[in-house]
């Protein structure tokens, strides 16, 4: 079994052979691209070129919002099962290049958590809604950037130094787990591709850093920093080509759907349960705090 919390926690440290220190996020941020420059000829050789998208720009969080996003799901507020922001980073990417795009209603209330009791317990309507309008600027920005490049995606990824080891390892592991908790929302939905040539392939690297289960021969595969950080060097490609081959059905969803490219970003519904969890609609909750403002 992988080594991970259900909701996107790290294991306890004392738990952990090789307990990791984590690296600041502006140094993340600065040696992230140098990484994944890295690639793998078995993903490589089956990649396919496709058009991309030529959209508005959807403006992505900035560094200042991320913080605020990443320390709000660290807070006291949430659950032990939140999604933190390299989980969350996961399985909004899973949703936004998956064969359809469920309501910011439905797959919001699984970042809390797995169950209705995993809901956080915001201070006000007005904060509820800030948290949800950088939740849903943060799928759109995931969403505008597979449009425009996604053989070049960048995930959100930490950069870990462990005990006895002072090399700096990328660790797809958490946001990894995400992505497969994203395909675990529409299982069902993505048996296409798990039947696929090509799709296993894919999805590979993915699977082995994230998924709940795996066998003995598997484990022995992510057993040491590099072989974590080798696979997650290969991610950004496998999102690339996860992205182009679910392309035809999204566009066959959005045509039913009377949707195009241009409207794919997501909307709340203002009659939809609120997605902070209280029950009510969401113009009578979030919704009427940003009316408000």
């Amino acid at each position: 079994m992988s080594a991970y919390g259900q909701g996107g926690m790290r294991p306890d440290a004392e738990n952990n052979p090789n307990p990791p220190r984590i690296i600041p996020a502006n140094v993340r941020d600065e040696r992230r691209s140098k990484i994944l420059n890295h690639s793998t000829k078995e993903v490589s050789a089956i990649m396919s070129k496709q058009e991309s998208f030529e959209e508005e720009v959807t403006p992505a969080l900035s560094e200042k919002e991320m913080d605020e996003l990443d320390s709000f799901l660290l807070s006291d507020a949430t659950s032990n099962e939140v999604m933190l922001l390299d989980c969350l980073d996961g399985f909004l990417t899973a949703i936004a290049s998956g064969p359809a795009m469920p309501k910011p209603e439905e797959w919001i209330p699984r970042a809390w958590g797995p169950t209705a009791k995993d809901a956080p317990t915001f201070e006000s309507a007005a904060q509820a809604a800030r948290i949800a309008d950088l939740l849903t600027r943060h799928m759109n920005a995931i969403i505008w950037s597979l449009q425009q490049d996604a053989e070049h995606f960048e995930p959100v990824f930490d950069l870990q130094v462990f005990e006895g080891d002072e090399r700096e390892y990328m660790d797809g592991e958490m946001w990894a787990h995400g992505f497969m908790t994203g395909i675990d929302m529409q299982r069902d939905r993505w048996q296409a591709l798990f039947e696929s040539k090509h799709g296993p392939v894919a999805l590979r690297p993915i699977y082995l850093l994230g998924a709940p289960e795996i066998t003995e021969a598997e484990e022995e595969l992510i057993k040491i920093p590099a072989q974590r950080e080798e696979l997650s060097t290969q991610i950004p490609q496998s999102i690339g080509w996860i992205y182009k081959f679910w392309a035809p059905q999204r566009r066959v969803t959005d045509s039913a759907n009377g949707k195009t490219a241009a409207n794919e970003i997501p909307k709340i519904s203002r009659n939809a349960p609120c997605t902070c969890g209280s029950g009510r609609k969401f113009k009578k909750c979030c919704g009427a705090a940003q009316v408000e403002e």
